[in-house]
């Protein structure tokens, strides 16, 4: 049975022979058309349609109507199916774009291990407040903030928009920033301008961002190359979401040789390769196999914040893929529990910590573990689609509540968080250890 993405708002389709209506789903290979007059039937066949966007992009395919079924089935030809993947791909960005704003796209348990840490506070301040240190040395670069506004998505007027704030917010506090998936600007360089961002920000340190299943092809090494160069980005994330990829009804499942062309892509791409995971988290075994290809970073992206398999299935109208989506909500390794096992097998490898870092006290206990970044994006995401000064506010209170905890536990720097933080509560232990449970 062939599964379908729900568009909502449905698109507006038109053929030369004057019929007309809405496309009110689709899939990798056809679309699904309402007739605007709900006709059951045409009087021609129809072998040429037209589909517009909302920012009047237009979308010519040629195929066929399967007309035993209602609403019809426009199955497209196979030699314009690049072009649907490109329609697909800019629904794609946009869906999860909106999805984001409207809808509660999190862990259901928001559980992501880092409420279970505190730290020891000190109420004599040791320091002056402008005497905290939270410079981070990264990749041979030093940044202000151990803060990383990590890539989501956007599709192709507001990532635009979206990745300008970001950008400039990066560049004003300088800290790292990653841009959403490239595919859609590697199959159609249309959409490059969706991701190129220092003509704004020149300064800024740009990751960028490629799939895991895209090293399958036979291509790679030239398509990573064509990501960093596009944005001139100083190092390229790959993302593993395999549970994501097969969720998604257009999703990537080849994944046949990937670990030789991640291998192949370390050594001869000429910028850092940063592994990243984007909800499941990672684990020491996997950890330690990426360190082996030649990652120069590992982003841990564990579980607790939000869930792309969840959003998957948001987007589709299979109640199949959209059960997959609720059963994964919190699949994966809470954040800080990832972080912690592979800080401990990998002791000096650079590690980011990304999935359901809220705000700045997460900010200081993902420091505490290990982390050189604590990667932020759903938050951020939201603030870019309302300005440039929302970005800029929300990164202020992420610096604002990381320096307040580095000074109230006496932590000066953010090494020094490490000797400062405690599994429980503050003196838990010994308050047990002193009052009995019973006389």
């Amino acid at each position: 049975m062939a599964e379908f993405i729900k568009l909502s708002p449905a698109l507006p389709w038109i053929a030369g022979q004057g019929h007309a209506g809405l496309v009110t789903a689709c899939a990798p290979d056809r679309l699904i058309l309402e007739s605007a007059l709900r006709e059951k039937s045409f009087s021609v066949r129809l072998t040429h349609i037209t589909v517009s966007l909302q920012n009047d992009q237009n979308f010519h395919f040629k195929g066929r109507l399967e007309t035993e079924l209602y609403p019809f089935h426009f199955i497209i030809a196979p030699e314009v199916r690049q072009t649907l993947q490109e329609l697909l791909g800019q629904i794609r960005k946009d869906q999860h774009i909106e999805i984001c704003r409207s809808q509660d796209v999190e862990a259901e348990d928001r559980f992501t291990g880092f409420g279970e840490l505190s730290f020891l506070p000190e109420a004599l301040p040791l320091f002056d407040h402008s005497e905290i240190d939270t410079r981070v040395k990264f990749l041979g670069r030093t940044f202000a903030l151990p803060i990383l506004i990590t890539g989501m998505t956007g599709g192709i007027q507001k990532g635009i928009e979206i990745n300008k704030r970001l950008a400039l917010a990066a560049q004003k506090y300088q800290i790292p920033m990653g841009v959403g998936s490239q595919r859609i600007a590697l199959d159609n360089a249309e959409y490059a301008p969706i991701f190129s961002v220092k003509d704004t920000a020149p300064d800024v340190f740009l990751i960028g961002n490629i799939g895991i299943a895209q090293l399958a092809d036979h291509d790679a090494l030239d398509r990573c190359a064509r990501a960093v160069d596009m944005i001139r980005a100083d190092a390229l994330a790959i993302h593993f979401n395999v549970v994501q990829e097969h969720i998604q009804v257009e999703g990537d499942r080849n994944l046949a040789g990937i670990m030789k062309g991640l291998e192949t892509i370390c050594k001869r791409l000429n910028v850092p390769v940063i592994a990243k995971e984007v909800g499941s988290g990672i684990s020491p075994s996997s950890a330690l196999m990426l360190q082996e290809c030649g990652v120069s970073a590992i982003d841990i992206g564990g579980a607790g914040g939000t869930s792309w398999a969840h959003i998957e299935g948001l987007r589709s109208s299979s109640p199949i893929v959209s059960q997959l989506g609720l059963s994964f909500r919190n699949w994966g390794i809470p954040t800080a529990y990832s972080l912690t096992a592979v800080r401990e097998a990998l002791p000096q490898f650079p590690l980011i910590a990304t999935g359901g870092v809220r705000d700045g006290l997460t900010v200081a206990k993902a420091c505490a573990l290990g982390a050189q970044f604590a990667g932020i994006g759903l938050p951020l995401l939201k603030a870019a689609l309302q300005s440039e000064e929302a970005v800029e506010d929300t990164i202020e209170g992420f610096m604002r509540g990381l320096r307040l905890t580095m000074l109230a536990s006496g932590a000066r720097t953010l090494d020094d968080l490490k000797t400062k933080i405690i599994r429980g509560r503050p003196y838990e232990s010994n308050f047990e250890r002193l009052i009995p449970t019973h006389r």
